[in-house]
């Protein structure tokens, strides 16, 4: 299976890609981590992208895109719960903060 098949499957929205926010480390560890089934809660795989990132503590502007990814995220229940980590992030910026209000 190829990483882009990958993403179609875990329902990723294409921003992920059009937007580079897959890159080569993170989609390495993805398709590694794989195992049949976890197509069934495919959020969990999203979540696990979003703590990738975040786990680097982002500059403001990769943090405006994971807010931005967070509201097209299918479960608006867990990018809800994204946006109110991504507000605890150090470099949270008052433009971060407008973009985790509102899509």
């Amino acid at each position: 299976m190829t990483h882009a098949e990958w993403l179609r499957l875990m329902k990723f929205p294409s921003e992920w890609m059009e937007w580079h926010m897959i890159p080569n480390e993170l989609a390495e560890c993805q398709l590694n981590g794989y195992e049949a089934g976890h197509e069934d809660a495919p959020e969990h795989d999203r979540h696990g992208a979003f703590q990738w990132w975040l786990e680097r503590e982002p500059d403001a502007g990769v943090l405006a895109t994971l807010a931005r990814l967070s509201w097209l995220d299918p479960d608006p229940l867990m990018g809800a719960y994204v946006r109110r980590l991504i507000s605890s992030q150090p470099c949270c910026d008052d433009a971060v903060r407008e973009t985790l209000q509102s899509p």
